[in-house]
């Protein structure tokens, strides 16, 4: 600015009797300039909390405009609209190139009943560019009533990798989508290839909806295997799978992606502990009672203890013992004579019966065993250790191991 006046004011000079006319037309330039800049300023402030007035004070802005245009339509007006027709035309003479007026004008023709022209509006929307969500909703849509999964997919997956507004829009859509047995194995295509949206989908599918009917089969249909691992999806299924009472599959998750171990009991013996809940042991420590894992005579034990008078399930495990009968076992490490813990075993459903009581052995090395059955319709069991509160002044023991076998 100090440059273009100073060289100005020196031409002017030269000008003679016009010095005066020059410095006024200046000024003029420079006074209209700033208005121009502020107004500009000022509507593109308001362009989100006020479209309609952003547009009025900055007609040849054809973003603002736009926004006009696509507020109006979101707040119910048709496309047809005369002041949205007003705005769209206005955009379009001002810039060809913006995928959503175009996709506006294509909308107008949908629902003037001109399909044709949509189609080839929505089909240049997409030639000028890949990330405009309305036209790739719109290419899903085609491709959906035609029967085409794989255009479909690939639309969807295009619309997740290029905006971050397509998340709330096509993860609820595909969850959907893998109820169908059909679609489970094309969409675990789409999953098996690297992109920054797979892993945020299957966490809303298993956490945030639940694992719905299909999202266990989508899991497990995933051949990048090593993938679900890292990002724990296999562990968060199982777990929101148990939850809600579906043990079954969720020991066909589980089982999928661990190699599997002898025995009804996971970790037996207390020495894996990687084998996590509900599959493997729970572990409780309030510091009134605790159980951890330890080390009696080189071998890896179950150690419990508590303070006096206090007691509760301190070990727990999930089973899923098919209907019939069965024996369960365990032994002692070491235990003291102030109380004996004791083990049950219940259906696991909401207020399922309880099918066995069975003490711990007191002496170590000793072993305890008794017989129960497992019932019709009592697809998962809990297997649990409590201890009881005592006198003294503190208890404690420890498990060797623990074992289900059928009879």
């Amino acid at each position: 600015m100090v440059q273009i006046t100073a060289t100005t004011t020196t031409t002017a000079a030269r000008m003679g009797g016009w010095a005066g006319p020059a410095r006024a037309a200046i000024a003029l330039c420079v006074a209209g300039g700033l208005t121009l800049v502020v107004r500009d300023g000022v509507a593109t402030a308001l362009g989100q909390d006020d479209p309609a007035r952003a547009a009025a004070l900055a007609p040849s802005d054809a973003r603002i405009a736009l926004q006009a245009a696509r507020a109006r339509i979101d707040a119910g007006v048709a496309p047809g609209d005369p002041a949205v027709r007003r705005l769209v035309d206005r955009v379009l003479a001002r810039d060809v190139t913006l995928p959503a007026a175009v996709e506006l004008r294509a909308l107008r023709a949908e629902a003037e009943g001109d399909k044709t022209r949509a189609a080839t509006l929505f089909s240049l929307s997409d030639r000028i560019s890949r990330r405009s969500l309305g036209t790739r909703v719109w290419l899903i849509q085609k491709a959906v009533d035609t029967g085409d999964v794989a255009g479909a997919l690939r639309d969807f997956d295009i619309a997740l990798r290029t905006s971050a507004a397509a998340p709330p829009i096509m993860f609820p859509v595909l969850t959907n989508a893998a109820s169908d047995p059909a679609l489970v194995g094309p969409i675990a295509r789409l999953l098996d290839r690297p992109s920054d949206w797979r892993a945020m989908f299957l966490h809303y599918a298993v956490v945030e909806r639940h694992a719905p009917s299909g999202v266990a089969d989508l899991v497990l249909s995933i051949r990048d295997r090593s993938w679900v691992k890292r990002e724990g999806v296999d562990r968060s299924l199982v777990e929101e799978l148990a939850a809600h009472g579906a043990f079954v599959e969720a020991r066909r998750v589980h089982d999928a992606f661990n190699p599997a171990a002898k025995g009804w009991v996971a970790d037996p013996d207390f020495s894996r502990p990687g084998q996590t809940y509900p599959f493997g042991w729970r572990l409780v420590e309030t510091g009134e009672i605790g159980a951890t894992r330890g080390v009696v005579a080189g071998r890896s034990v179950l150690a419990y203890q508590a303070l006096s008078g206090a007691g509760g399930p301190v070990a727990t495990q999930v089973l899923t013992l098919p209907k019939g009968a069965y024996r369960l076992a365990v032994r002692a490490a070491a235990t003291d004579a102030a109380a004996s813990p004791y083990w049950t075993l219940t259906c696991a459903e909401a207020r399922g019966p309880q099918l066995l009581q069975l003490d711990q052995p007191r002496e170590a090395g000793a072993t305890g065993a008794t017989d129960f059955t497992v019932p019709e319709g009592c697809l998962g069991q809990q297997l649990a250790l409590h201890l009881r509160g005592a006198d003294a002044p503190s208890q404690s023991g420890a498990v060797a191991s623990v074992s289900v076998s059928g009879r």
